[in-house]
């Protein structure tokens, strides 16, 4: 009975210490295993952390690169308008000169009248009808822009009178405009004398048919 008893015990002791050794090798199985799961589970957290941080850089490149250039055309535009109308304005000017250039009147009674009357209505002066104005330059020169007269007292006092109306030197030096100066020109003629009537008879048509000199 005791020897049966030793026998039994001896395989009882070595099956405890073989399931012992065995549950051992089987949990550190297992924790290597969780390990490696581990390892690899923070190993590919991380690769999709980097992945997913990657388009958020590259987003923000993007968005800086959209911000500077709308910024940057923004800035542009009103640059552009601004150089594009200083130029605007010469261009205008030239228009109108190469416009008024244009403009001819014959070489008669009538076209000089008709500029005389264009040169007075651009300088903001009372402006008579051309009947009018043909009317006196009869009278005074038959038409005649080279006209002079020697023979009156005008002749000892200022040298004579001269011209299409027939104005003497220091008067019609008194009304003429600039760019009109010429004495014998028919439309400087015309200018001054309508100017100087208009201011001293209030208005030229007062004496432009009468006969007497004015």
């Amino acid at each position: 009975m005791p020897s049966h008893v030793r026998l039994s015990a001896r395989p009882t002791a070595g099956l405890a210490a073989y399931l012992v050794l065995a549950t051992t090798a089987t949990l550190g199985t297992v924790v290597a295993g969780s390990g490696q799961a581990v390892a690899a589970g923070t190993a590919t957290g991380g690769k999709q952390t980097a992945q997913h941080g990657t388009p958020a850089t590259s987003g923000s490149k993007a968005a800086t690169s959209t911000a500077a250039k709308t910024q940057s055309k923004a800035a542009a535009k009103p640059a552009s308008k601004a150089a594009a109308k200083p130029a605007a304005k010469p261009a205008a000017k030239a228009a109108t000169t190469t416009a008024a250039k244009t403009v001819s009147y014959p070489d008669t009674l009538d076209g000089w009248i008709a500029e005389a009357r264009a040169v007075l209505a651009a300088n903001g002066d009372h402006v008579p009808s051309a009947e009018s104005i043909k009317a006196r330059a009869m009278t005074e020169s038959s038409g005649n822009p080279d006209a002079e007269n020697h023979w009156d007292s005008n002749e000892s006092l200022y040298g004579g009178t001269y011209g299409l109306l027939q104005t003497i030197k220091p008067t019609f030096a008194q009304w003429a405009l600039p760019g009109h100066t010429d004495i014998m020109d028919p439309v400087d003629s015309i200018i001054s004398g309508v100017r100087y009537a208009n201011d001293r008879y209030g208005s030229f048509e007062t004496i432009a048919y009468t006969k007497a000199g004015y």
